[in-house]
């Protein structure tokens, strides 16, 4: 079975994710991740918020896609190849019942205001620990200060470090709790630039990266207003040589015959690889 999980922020989003049970296969585990990330993107295509009847839709798409993913490890296990292709066409049929689902219920959605919360929590966390910091192994590194993270039930102390921004001019906008309405809600740190929407953004250089620690899903970012003609850049996550950070989207002016490719990860094998973003005809 599986739980639907809501998120009521960035990243991970209003977004409903499954819950992994023990049964589960490789090739589900891999369609769980895949519809994870599609949903997010049906949701909040355009900036826009889940509604109730979303989620909803989700957590039904999600229980009926669970007993056909029993169904076929069944027909698997029996050798049925027959069954397993006639379950197949079934959760292809499923996955495009729920996009068209979600694709009318958009024309309702209200627009996000804030971003949805990474985590909750029902505790509040303790006091901020006073943290020594090392010496900054380059001049132009920043300090990422420690943080409580709210992990098995319990407030876990994850300590501060020293990062090369992912381009010059970045600052770095450190996690916090936030308490809304006796909910504690935490909000991841990112990294955020001051570009101006009026000045075509040009991505920093840097090596090639590539990583075995799989990134979180894409964060949901609620957009300043629209500058005319900007064009948006999305965020994405950066590998700080420890883990993975956020850094923000922004506006841009539009390069004259051009469109963004968003930088992204692909995954090869056991590793993860950064394509940056670029601009491309």
């Amino acid at each position: 079975m599986r739980k639907i999980v809501t998120l009521l922020p960035a990243a991970v989003i209003l977004s409903i994710a499954p819950f992994v049970h023990a049964q589960e296969t490789p090739e589900e585990m891999a369609y769980q991740g895949r519809m994870d990330k599609d949903i997010r993107s049906w949701i909040h295509e355009g900036n826009h918020q889940a509604t109730a009847e979303e989620r909803s839709a989700i957590e039904q798409h999600w229980a009926r896609t669970a007993k056909l993913w029993r169904i076929r490890k069944l027909a698997m296990d029996a050798h049925d190849m027959a069954s397993v292709q006639r379950v197949d066409r079934l959760l292809g049929r499923a996955d495009k019942a729920l996009e068209m689902q979600l694709r009318r219920f958009r024309d309702h959605a209200p627009i996000l205001t804030e971003e949805p919360a990474d985590e909750e929590a029902t505790v509040a966390p303790p006091p901020m620990r006073v943290e020594v910091r090392p010496a900054a192994p380059n001049p132009a590194d920043v300090w990422m200060p420690g943080y409580w993270r709210w992990m098995n039930g319990r407030h876990v102390w994850t300590g501060g470090h020293w990062s090369a921004p992912p381009q010059a001019g970045m600052t770095w906008v450190a996690p916090k709790w936030e308490n809304r309405g006796g909910k504690w809600l935490f909000h991841e740190g990112a990294w955020s630039s001051a570009v101006a929407p009026n000045v075509v953004y040009e991505p920093p250089a840097g090596p090639e990266v590539t990583v075995e620690t799989a990134p979180p899903p894409p964060r949901v970012e609620v957009r300043p207003p629209q500058p005319p003609g900007a064009v948006w850049i999305p965020g994405y996550w950066q590998w700080s040589g420890r883990r993975h950070v956020w850094v923000g989207g922004r506006w841009s002016a539009p390069k004259a015959g051009m469109r963004w490719e968003a930088d992204h990860w692909e995954h090869t094998g056991r590793t993860w690889h950064l394509v940056r973003g670029h601009w491309a005809r």
